[in-house]
């Protein structure tokens, strides 16, 4: 059995452009679809549409097209896990938000208890039951978001971007979980441009740009068209970025999406590898700009959110914090620019406290980019949002230097667009845009890739790169680990509110013991160039595949002369 889409299109006014121009599409029952295309090409007003907000919820636009979505006559239950898990929690405490849905369906109390006690065991947030919904992280409430639409047994489910927020623990388990779901027929839809972390559960690939479909096939036949994983700008898993790189090098290698089929292969290809890099110079890092001492934050829920933290974020540096989800990273940061008060110890800014100073004061050299752009997002278009912080701090700027960074950015044409109405992509982008025109000496980007695409994550490291050639200090926390490594100087690692790490990339780079800890591994590249021995850690594919060619050359010339 299979559900369709015939000739859908979509205009969010009468005179409004296509967002979705006569797309068609079929689902096969019991399957994982992956949605992908670049930001803004269609994907959440086709997700809307799927789940009746577009025409039900959503009044103005014009819908035509036909929808097959039930089985042999009746209506299927379709359930979907939004983009912004904030707009799906309802209710003060974690089994509040996921009883929700459930007591609206008219489901008995008694099966409501045991729908929450089933999905919290699922989804391993049993010590989360009790938590203020408000006090958990970010990567804490999606996963409880994922439940409450778990808990009502949907025949389809619709998830967009559904792990964006989630550490790689809480991915596996989502995969863990959709591969469940998959053995008990329920059908999957996920809108993501990252099939990084679900490569393994996929089984078709369709792909949306500039709302028409471009392409609509099996996963492997995605896989193998490396042309329209860049048209698409779709996120892939490193291992197939090595794979691809090597290939291009006429290194004879098969497709592999994980580390493991990596190595089985690389292993006969590399005949003599040590097992360890012949070199790992350490860089000097600056003085710290940015220090805290002994921080301590008790939420009033009694939770410890930070334990003794000491760090200190060199000058000049992009520093990178990582860890699971509620390890403390964002109450960390929102103790630097003064969002947060310490229950005991302090924070410094060139040495001095910043204890007594409002937020507003602090963020002249501090500032801090939300992970989730609607809480900073407060213009009427995008050019005003642009020099919000200019224009809030008392800065100057021209009408060229504004213009500059629109055209550069690709935001020439929507200026005048009312900034929530991009995509999410678009709308995180012009968050972070906006401090290029401030004060702020250190900037802080929370989780910055959420709903970004091939295309703008690169922006992102060009941006990033700029605030570090002008002498600014960045701070990233991100659980794209390969992301990380190729931005980043220095890193700190927390864990259960405690610090675990603090040192170069370079240090860390070497520390399997710290990654073994918080259960999260190292990039690919990173595991694979120590295995190899090559003459230095690889950060970066296009460097993995230099030396992989190089270290290949040097056997083959050896052997010739022996």
């Amino acid at each position: 059995m299979s559900y369709s889409i015939k000739n859908i299109t979509y205009q969010y006014s009468e005179s409004g452009p296509r967002v979705l121009d006569d797309v068609s599409l079929t689902i096969e029952e019991g399957t994982v679809t992956a949605v992908v295309g670049p930001s803004g090409s269609g994907k959440t007003t086709l997700v809307q549409i799927l789940s009746g907000v577009i025409p039900n919820l959503t009044a103005g636009g014009v819908l035509s097209g036909e929808m097959h979505l039930d089985r042999d006559g009746e209506p299927v239950l379709i359930s979907v896990v939004s983009q912004n898990p904030e707009n799906q929690l309802f209710g003060y405490g974690v089994e509040d938000a996921i009883a929700f849905g459930l007591e609206n369906m008219g489901i008995p109390d008694e099966e409501i208890s045991d729908s929450i006690e089933y999905v919290l065991d699922l989804l391993n947030l049993q010590h989360l039951r009790k938590r203020s919904v408000q006090a958990l992280s970010g990567g804490q409430r999606q996963a409880v978001c994922i439940a409450s639409v778990l808990a009502m047994k949907p025949q389809i489910l619709i998830m967009d971007e559904p792990v964006s927020s989630l550490d790689p623990n809480g991915k596996m388990m989502i995969r863990n979980v959709l591969n469940q779901m998959k053995a008990d027929n329920t059908t999957v839809l996920i809108a993501d441009n990252n099939l990084d972390w679900s490569c393994d559960i996929v089984d078709r690939v369709v792909g949306l740009n500039e709302g028409k479909v471009l392409f609509e096939g099996t996963r492997d036949e995605f896989f193998r068209s490396f042309e329209l994983q860049r048209t698409l700008g779709v996120m892939i898993p490193q291992e197939v970025e090595i794979y691809r790189a090597l290939t291009e090098k006429d290194i004879p290698v098969s497709m592999f999406y994980q580390y493991r089929d990596a190595v089985d292969q690389l292993d006969g290809l590399f005949t003599d590898h040590p097992g360890s890099v012949k070199n790992s110079e350490i860089p000097v890092m600056k003085e710290p700009v940015v220090t805290t001492h002994q921080l301590n934050k008790v939420f009033k829920d009694g939770f410890q959110g930070l334990r003794d933290i000491n760090v200190s974020i060199p000058e000049g540096s992009v520093t990178a914090i990582l860890g699971q989800n509620g390890s403390g990273k964002t109450t960390l940061v929102k103790h630097l620019n003064g969002l947060l008060k310490p229950t005991t110890g302090d924070v410094r800014f060139r040495g001095q406290s910043i204890e007594g100073k409002s937020v507003a004061q602090v963020s002249r050299s501090v500032i801090l980019v939300f992970q989730h752009p609607e809480h900073m997002l407060f213009e009427q278009t995008v050019l005003n949002e642009l020099t919000f912080c200019a224009r809030m701090q008392g800065l100057p700027y021209t009408d060229e230097d504004v213009m500059k960074i629109l055209e550069t950015y690709g935001l020439e044409d929507e200026k005048e667009t009312f900034p929530l109405n991009l995509s999410m992509g678009k709308k995180h982008l012009l968050t972070i845009l906006s401090v290029l025109l401030s004060h702020a000496e250190v900037v802080i980007l929370d989780e910055p890739t959420l709903g970004m695409d091939l295309k703008i994550r690169s922006e992102l490291e060009d941006i990033v790169k700029k605030l570090k050639d002008a002498g600014k200090t960045v701070i990233i926390i991100s659980h794209e680990i390969p992301l990380v490594f190729r931005m980043v100087d220095y890193a700190l690692i927390l864990n259960n509110s405690v610090k675990l790490f603090e040192g170069t990339k370079e240090e860390l780079s070497l520390r399997d013991d710290i990654f073994d800890s918080i259960d999260i591994n190292l990039p690919p590249v990173v595991r694979l160039s120590r295995r190899y021995g090559f003459d230095h850690i690889s950060y970066t594919v296009s460097d993995f595949a230099e030396q992989a060619a190089a270290v290949l050359d040097r056997q083959t010339r050896e052997g010739g002369d022996a």
